[in-house]
């Protein structure tokens, strides 16, 4: 593999404050340094625009708490299972008096609940203004 060539020499070029302060907005609104931007436009090569949004630090706050709930819920249909494997196996008939099936029905009001929370998230990580109606 050929090794890339160091990048040595400088280029000066001249702008008025407009057309820096232009340029620099249009760098970032594809996230790259105004020196990357230039290089792309300059070669010809595409400039697409940024595929990700900023950061919304709400939504990933948000993101954060259901990533905690779903660990709960994977722990308590974890549980669940291991009794009615172990029953399974042992040739047990299952419990009737299972307490796990307040859990089982907890894991169905989580999911229930998470259902709007993650639409949410998707639609502001997507643009969409959380105050619109769909």
């Amino acid at each position: 593999m050929p090794n890339p060539e160091n990048k040595e020499k400088v280029v000066s070029i001249r702008f008025r404050e407009s057309e820096l302060s232009n340029l620099d907005q249009q760098a970032q609104a594809v996230n790259l340094s105004r020196s990357a931007y230039i290089t792309r436009k300059l070669q010809g090569l595409p400039v697409l625009p940024a595929r990700v949004p900023p950061v919304n630090w709400e939504a990933y706050r948000e993101l954060g708490v259901i990533s905690a709930q779903l660990s709960a819920l994977g722990n308590n249909i974890n549980q669940i299972a291991k009794v009615l494997n172990i029953a399974n196996q042992q040739g047990q008939s299952l419990p009737l008096t299972l307490n796990n099936v307040d859990q089982l029905t907890e894991v169905v009001a989580l999911i229930e609940q998470l259902k709007p929370a993650i639409k949410q998230v998707r639609l502001e990580l997507s643009g969409v203004n959380s105050g619109t109606s769909e």
